[in-house]
């Protein structure tokens, strides 16, 4: 190892020790391209650098600066992208910006033969449902679109089911929100999206005046 790399992996640690984060980052990036670690190490190093600028931010306007200040290709980790939008929901900020940033992840979700872990997959779902119920007024038409090609060119996709159904609610399409709904339950593995799914089932039958289905949603709801 030459000397020049040895000291910069000890510059890493004592940034890091010190809560220096972004001179850390910086600093990392020299290393990875020293290679003075496996290309893996190096990502999960400056990933892990990066969620945690991200992490520390504390307004919408602060958080925007982090994310301009970071490479493209660490805006094109999943792991990042996410934690930024989870952050910017957080605060209050803008949900448009957010959609923005998630878009390379998305790409990645719909792609055939998609590689984006399952765990990632749902943050993704449930932050795009997140910003769609704060915000005012209708979902983006553009992402409307994109969520619509996207179950319809995977119709047995229960994540894409999900969305698609929980954004014919936003749109006022009860009739197609049920359905999706429905038949995303048919497959949905994960407990919380089965709950929400349920939340949401019981929800269109309060607003068509169907007690009982409503009381029977809720229960199943209730218990997952």
């Amino acid at each position: 190892m030459g000397r020049r790399t040895l000291a910069l992996r000890l510059r890493l640690k004592v940034t890091r020790l010190a809560g220096q984060t972004r001179a850390a980052l910086e600093t990392a990036k020299l290393l990875a391209k020293h290679r003075a670690f496996s290309e893996a190490a190096s990502r999960s190093i400056v990933r892990g650098l990066a969620i945690e600028l991200v992490r520390n931010t504390h307004d919408p306007a602060q958080l925007q600066k982090v994310w301009d200040q970071l490479d493209e290709s660490e805006q094109r980790m999943p792991e990042v992208a996410l934690q930024a939008g989870e952050r910017m929901l957080a605060l209050g900020g803008d949900f448009t910006v957010v959609q923005q940033w998630l878009l390379p992840i998305w790409e990645q979700l719909v792609r055939p033969a998609s590689s984006l872990p399952q765990e990632l997959r749902l943050r993704l779902v449930l932050l795009l449902e997140r910003g769609f119920r704060q915000s005012p007024g209708q979902p983006d038409a553009a992402w409307l679109a994109r969520i619509e090609a996207a179950q319809l060119g995977n119709p047995r996709e229960p994540l894409l089911q999900y969305l698609a159904g929980i954004a014919c609610m936003h749109l006022g399409l009860w009739g197609k929100a049920h359905q999706l709904l429905r038949q995303s339950l048919t497959q949905l593995a994960d407990e919380q999206l089965r709950r929400r799914a349920w939340s949401a089932l019981a929800q269109l039958a309060e607003q068509r005046e169907d007690g009982a289905a409503a009381l029977e949603a809720w229960r199943k709801a209730a218990q997952g």
